[in-house]
Parts: C-alpha cells; structure tokens; sequence
C-alpha cells in the first residue's frame, strides 16, 4: 500500500504542476494578446477556466493527503487523543462516502456529456467533467490510506 501511496502522489504533485502551469501560460498569453496585440484569443480564456477546475479538485486532494484542509481547531484542539482519533476516523468515513458519490455521479455526468464539445476547444466534455470522478477516486484513496495508517500506529 505504501508503494501504491508513494506512486499517486509523485504523480499527483506531477500533474498539479503541469495543469498549474497550463493555467498561468494560459492566462500570460490571454493577457498578452488582448493588451498588447489589441486582439485576444478565443481559446485562452477556456483553457484557463477548465484547467483551473483541475487544480482545484487536484490541489484539494493534495490538501487532503497532507491534511491540510479547513478544521475547527478549537474544538478537535481541546479533543482527548482517543476522541481526535474517532474523530479522524469518522471524517474519513465519511469523506469516503463522499468520494463513492463523486465517482459514481460524477462518472456518470462525464459519461453524459462525452459527445459533447467545448466551443473554443473542441474537445470532450468528459476532459472537464471528469475532474469529479478523479477528485472521487482519489478522495477514497487518501481516506483509506489515513485509516490504514492510522490502524498501524497503534
């Protein structure tokens, strides 16, 4: 499991870096050509808005893998250890959870709109609507990973 972990999260870090920087080029260039050349592309502005989508669902996985993510810590600060690992226990369950409804209704959304194009890309809206199912699968995995973990710690 270890080497599984290891393994997506090279590549997660990876593909974050690579979307991030689609992203910013994306919009140097939109911004280049509308305020310089005074003629923008059509392109630009799209392939910013869906590769944003991306590093978003990718960077809130990464947040979720270091966790990282918004917590209230004044109430798990003042938690017994016992009760934070309950705790961490019940927010991967239910984070799981989560996860199997994002891959299930987000596969099937993105298995929808396969035929379907983008205006300025053409290309298949699966690309775009297929960060949900990703985000899903990924989510399952990090949860179940933090409850194995957790379980050989003690």
């Amino acid at each position: 499991m270890e080497k599984a972990y290891n393994i997506i999260t090279k590549i997660l870090k990876f593909a974050i870096v690579v979307i991030f920087s689609i992203l910013v080029a994306s919009c140097v260039l939109q911004v280049f050509t509308r305020f310089v050349l005074n003629s923008s592309l059509s392109w630009t502005e799209e392939l910013a808005r869906y590769t944003f989508i991306w590093a978003n669902m990718l960077g809130a996985i990464l947040c979720t893998k270091n966790k990282s993510n918004a917590t209230v810590s004044v109430i798990t600060d003042n938690l017994s250890e016992q009760n934070q690992q309950k705790l961490n226990f019940l927010v991967n369950i239910l984070s799981i959870v989560i996860g199997f409804i994002l891959l299930y209704y987000g596969s099937r959304v993105a298995w929808a709109v396969r035929t379907q194009l983008s205006p300025a890309l053409r290309i298949s809206m699966t690309l775009v609507y297929g960060a949900a199912p990703v985000f899903g699968a990924l989510l399952i995995f990090y949860c179940i990973y933090d409850i194995y973990s957790s379980k050989n710690k003690e």
